[in-house]
């Protein structure tokens, strides 16, 4: 019985944080290691260059890569498969195959960490930026299409969704995201630069997430909120980091998602909304004002720049229109299929 094998979530949960927070010291304690591999690295030369991967592809680095990638990756999705068939544990514990999934990515993280020291390339070698962005900007938009019934899409209001489309979502959403967060994690090197720390603690919560999948936890608003909004410091702190200027457009273009989306999730109270809408109009307009140029270096926004805030959210939004109209279509198709096959 699945009951018999059930184990805490209240102790799970304190393990994914201190494991993701041991990780994540781990990670800057041997950053000084990689010391030769950085000494190789060729000029960044823009948006579309990953500047973190060696000048050439090395046979072990290589090797090593791909075997633990895509290892980690069949045991998720192996996992996952067997975790959809099986019951559902009672709330407040984990099943076996939550615990399973939960040891799984643990002990790859761990190997990923020792690749690191070892060879230091990871998939960014071999595969473009964008591939890695793309995969969590889809899986953020999967948030909103699961969402959107407890919480709206626009101040609180619901829009509709083919609900085919929404199924659909809901049916291959633990898979996709199961590979966005493996295939990201396996992307970068486990470097020790803070803008490095924060994806990877991210990560690390992220794969906490899809390991207790049909637990009472898995679907708490407040949780889910917060992995929402974290891309919006963890982008803000790259973007300061690397001087590029473009800190305020992802800072207060994942926080417009969070005043029109994702706080009516987690608020009632409607005169909070409005103090904190008010609040981000407020910072939003003295940092485009021009008033941060001296405090973060690489500032240069002004009032004809403001325009920026809306990029993210308008990507953002129609990718949830886009997405779940072309997964009604997918579904339809399936349907027509499978009753045509019933009828022959």
């Amino acid at each position: 019985m699945e009951q018999q094998h059930s184990y805490s979530l209240k102790s799970t949960l304190w393990f994914v944080l201190l494991f993701s927070l041991l990780i994540a010291a781990a990670t800057w304690l041997v950053s000084p290691l990689l010391e030769p591999f950085r000494r190789t690295l060729l000029p960044d030369a823009g948006a579309a260059w990953y500047y973190w991967k060696l000048p050439h592809p090395a046979l072990w680095a290589s090797v090593s890569m791909w075997v633990l990638y895509l290892a980690h990756q069949i045991a998720v999705w192996c996992l996952i498969a067997k975790l959809k068939d099986a019951p559902r544990p009672a709330a407040g514990y984990i099943g076996r195959y939550n615990l399973l999934l939960l040891i799984v990515n643990a002990v790859f993280i761990a190997l990923h960490l020792l690749q690191t020291v070892l060879f230091y390339d990871a998939l960014a070698q071999f595969v473009p930026v964008m591939s890695s962005q793309g995969s969590v900007i889809v899986m953020l938009v999967m948030m909103l299409i699961l969402l959107n019934s407890r919480r709206g899409l626009f101040f609180g209001k619901r829009v509709y969704l083919p609900p085919l489309g929404v199924s659909m979502t809901q049916r291959v959403h633990g898979y996709y995201i199961a590979w966005a967060v493996v295939y990201t994690f396996w992307f970068h090197p486990m470097e020790g630069t803070l803008g490095h720390l924060l994806g990877f603690f991210y990560l690390f919560l992220l794969m906490g997430q899809l390991s207790l999948a049909r637990t009472s936890w898995h679907t708490k608003i407040g949780w889910l909120t917060f992995l929402e909004a974290f891309v919006a410091l963890h982008g803000a702190v790259v973007a300061i980091l690397a001087k590029n200027g473009m800190w305020p457009m992802f800072f207060f273009g994942f926080m417009m998602m969070f005043v029109v989306t994702q706080v009516y999730g987690i608020l009632k109270n409607r005169a909070a909304i409005v103090a904190i809408t008010a609040g981000y109009a407020a910072l939003a307009l003295v940092t485009y004002s021009g008033a941060f140029r001296t405090l973060f270096t690489g500032t240069p926004v002004g009032w004809a720049d403001i325009h920026q805030i809306t990029w993210i959210p308008v990507i953002l939004y129609g990718l949830v229109f886009a997405l779940v109209w072309l997964l009604a279509l997918v579904g339809t198709l399936l349907r027509r299929n499978k009753q045509k096959t019933a009828q022959e």
